[in-house]
């Protein structure tokens, strides 16, 4: 049954994959999941039985937690599962009720925003799957509320990767075989992009970013519920529609000009995770013609950006409002901080 699991899950990736040309037992090789014979950690985990991971792996463990309000726990669900049934399973939670949208109009159309975009949630489910601490005793658990979504992995973050490069570091895997077989099936990208995905999925809404915190034990990911920002989508929308489409970085400039008056390169470079030249040319193209998101004021080393008003498509905002800050986010970005 896991193999058919792991067959569906490519063939809805990448219908024309060779894997999928292969007998059960060629394709548990091409995975790696099974390597002269024997049965390797990654096949394990990917296909082993409950009974088998819990007397061989007990740490394997999945703990997903649905809380009702601060106190109460709605449904509370630990269990040792095959990894792609958990993928699974989450991917059902979160394409369901549970995950509520908000419809937003957008001139002729309407956008639907979810809680918590489902590409985020996935991306962040994998990689804790895929890069946790298969020595450590730990588990991976799933906190979930209406306010923000908390996915824990055993195990702090390896190779020199930490918060502050995260978005830019090159990818390192602690558990090479298990990464490599996500690769192959097309539920992760072997270039990192993963990580970036999580941030845009979400930031494209104008949701709150995305937190990574970690410690010797434990990397910890927060995703927010932070209400959608409608005129921001609107932009993102029709910049995507003009071919001009607007960047992770762009994003990140935008949501933090949601919590300041002005960005320069210095608090840029922080926010990029981009060294201050990068940083620079990231925010001379947003306040160029083409995109007109920011307007410079100065031309020296200490020159400031800030969120353009009226003219083109950005003449929605109202009363000389810029048009994505709306009046109630800086409250908000405030007592987040």
């Amino acid at each position: 049954m896991q193999i058919e699991r792991a067959r569906n899950f490519l063939r809805s990736k990448a219908a024309t994959s060779p894997l999928l040309d292969l007998g059960d037992d060629e394709f548990l090789a091409g995975l790696e999941a099974v390597r002269d014979g024997r049965v390797t950690h990654t096949g394990l985990l990917l296909f082993g039985r409950r009974d088998v991971l819990a007397s061989r792996c007990p740490q394997a463990q999945f703990h997903y937690v649905l809380l009702r309000d601060e106190t109460t726990v709605a449904r509370n669900d630990v269990d040792r599962l095959p990894l792609l049934e958990i993928v699974e399973r989450i991917d059902n939670v979160f394409e369901g009720p549970l995950n509520p949208e908000e419809e937003v109009q957008l001139g002729l159309f309407k956008l639907r925003i979810p809680q918590f975009p489902i590409e985020a949630v996935r991306e962040g489910v994998l990689n804790a799957l895929t890069h946790r601490d298969y020595t450590d005793p730990g588990e991976v658990l799933i906190k979930h509320s209406v306010d923000e979504l908390v996915i824990v992995s055993p195990g702090g973050f390896i190779a020199g990767i930490t918060p502050e490069n995260i978005l830019r570091h090159e990818p390192r895997a602690r558990n090479r075989t298990l990464a490599n077989a996500f690769v192959k099936l097309r539920l992760v990208e072997s270039s990192g992009v993963g990580r970036k995905r999580i941030y845009r999925s979400v930031l494209r809404y104008g949701k709150r970013r995305p937190i990574y915190a970690s410690d010797a034990h434990s990397v910890t990911l927060r995703i927010f519920n932070r209400g959608a920002n409608p005129r921001l989508a609107r932009i993102v929308s029709e910049l995507d529609a003009r071919g001009a489409p607007v960047t992770l970085d762009h994003l990140l400039v935008l949501d933090a000009l949601l919590r300041t008056d002005f960005i320069d390169v210095a608090a840029a470079h922080e926010v990029l995770q981009l060294e201050r030249d990068e940083a620079r040319a990231a925010l001379e193209v947003m306040a160029s013609a083409e995109l007109g998101l920011l307007e410079r004021r100065g031309h020296t080393m200490t020159a400031t950006y800030h969120l353009a008003k009226g003219g083109g498509y950005r003449a929605q905002g109202q009363g000389g409002v810029h048009p994505i800050a709306r009046p109630e986010s800086r409250e908000i970005c405030r007592d987040d901080a």
